[in-house]
């Protein structure tokens, strides 16, 4: 008992600046009542010929759809889909808050400039993502305000991501340094952990001070004080999160329902404000593609739908809003191995309970998947006038829903030349 004693006053003796602010645990300061933010990135290039952009066969065309060959198109309020996989469920059960914009042109048929364009506005690099800039705009004090399960996921140094592994069970140990894994016994008496924190927060804190350090130590000693500040309200997430055992129960052979659920868990402990899922599967279906594509929207559909019931089950879901998209779509024809190719227009997928704009398509493709003009006040259609869509127009409409629009921040990333769309009047 002496050596602790003596331990704990040696620590103490660092002086007055551990009780200065910046080192009082956060947990309390966490508080973050707005919207909760969703992508769910469709990685590799859905066929939305097969999902929410349907198209029958036509007479002297090549062959769009072969489901179209002994079945048709299928309508649930005002919203048509294609009739295979788990569609029909999944648009009988949420139809009322889904929004689908068709007829997207992405600009490329280019992976990597397919994501950038469809998650950050434009085709070239040094936009953020959305998310990341609405926890950029909103949520900057939260731990992990901005969650990311890989897939695009660009900050433009607004803020750090948090990145994860497609399995978040072994997560636990990291967020709890001084609980012993296999027993959760404390490793060290709290009160020598807590000193401990608290002397390395007044290192850090005294580094920072120092005007000769250089930027990336300074960067990278911010980012240590701020993990010590936010630990206790990391760890008390970390006893939300599932074990391995738990999670494979929870989510089976399908990642994205793991993803989902980590996000809601971190949204509902107050540590997040927005999240990146992906899906897994094979959406990039250069062959057989109606078998790819059938496997990967029945894990896109069972993920959204989890995604939806646990929000309720947590009191979220009247806060939370979804988007789902991809890169782009595929061909509207099969190519010689049964697949499908890249193909620029897509769609997006808005999601939203008890908002006026759900319920309704905007934007449209002719019979042969080729974007029509939009007249953006009326919303019909044409194939000789009207805007075409891009997903600049999406991106800036989403920044106006969401508040971003006239932040500073939001300003130096600025949509030019790009008309506002009211998607969400």
């Amino acid at each position: 008992m002496k050596n602790r004693r003596q331990f704990l006053k040696a620590l103490s003796l660092t002086g007055t600046a551990l009780a200065h602010p910046s080192f009082v645990l956060a947990a309390n300061s966490l508080s973050f009542t707005g919207k909760l933010v969703v992508t769910v990135q469709a990685t590799g290039g859905w066929d939305v010929t097969h999902f929410c952009d349907p198209k029958e066969n036509q007479s002297g065309s090549d062959i769009i759809s072969n489901w179209s060959k002994t079945d048709e198109t299928r309508t649930v309020g005002n919203l048509s889909y294609a009739p295979v996989a788990n569609n029909n469920s999944f648009f009988d059960r949420h139809y009322d808050k889904t929004l689908i914009i068709n007829g997207v042109d992405a600009q490329t048929n280019a992976h990597s400039i397919g994501e950038t364009a469809n998650w950050s506005g434009r085709t070239a690099a040094g936009f953020p993502t959305l998310t990341a800039l609405y926890s950029a705009v909103y949520a900057p004090q939260l731990p992990m305000s901005y969650l990311s399960f890989g897939g695009f996921s660009k900050t433009a140094n607004l803020l750090r991501p948090t990145m994860l592994p497609y399995s978040t069970s072994d997560l636990r140990g990291f967020l709890q340094p001084n609980i012993e894994e296999n027993n959760g016994d404390f490793i060290l008496d709290t009160d020598i952990w807590t000193l401990i924190k608290q002397l390395n927060a007044s290192d850090a804190q005294s580094m920072l001070e120092d005007e000769t350090l250089v930027a990336g130590n300074r960067r990278a000693r911010s980012a240590y004080l701020e993990s010590l500040t936010n630990n206790e309200a990391l760890a008390e997430f970390a006893t939300t999160l599932p074990n391995r055992e738990e999670e494979q129960a929870i989510s089976g052979d399908n990642n994205l329902i793991s993803q989902a659920h980590f996000a809601l868990l971190a949204f509902k402990s107050g540590v997040s404000a927005t999240a990146d899922l992906r899906t897994g599967g094979n959406f990039d279906s250069h062959n057989d593609n109606d078998s790819e594509q059938t496997d990967s929207l029945r894990q896109l559909t069972d993920g959204l739908d989890y995604l939806w019931d646990y929000a309720e089950q947590l009191g979220l879901a009247d806060r939370l809003i979804v988007i789902v998209g991809s890169d782009f779509s595929r061909t509207p024809y099969y190519n010689s191995g049964a697949g499908k190719d890249h193909w620029p227009i897509g769609s997006y997928m808005v999601m939203e309970k008890n908002a006026a704009f759900t319920n309704r398509v905007i934007g449209a493709t002719d019979e042969e998947q080729n974007a029509l003009g939009l007249d953006t006040r009326t919303f019909s259609t044409s194939s000789f006038s009207g805007t075409k869509l891009v997903p600049a127009h999406v991106q800036k409409a989403l920044r106006k829903h969401l508040g971003l629009e006239n932040s500073a921040t939001t300003l130096e990333f600025p949509f030019i030349n790009t008309e506002l769309v009211d998607f969400f009047s």
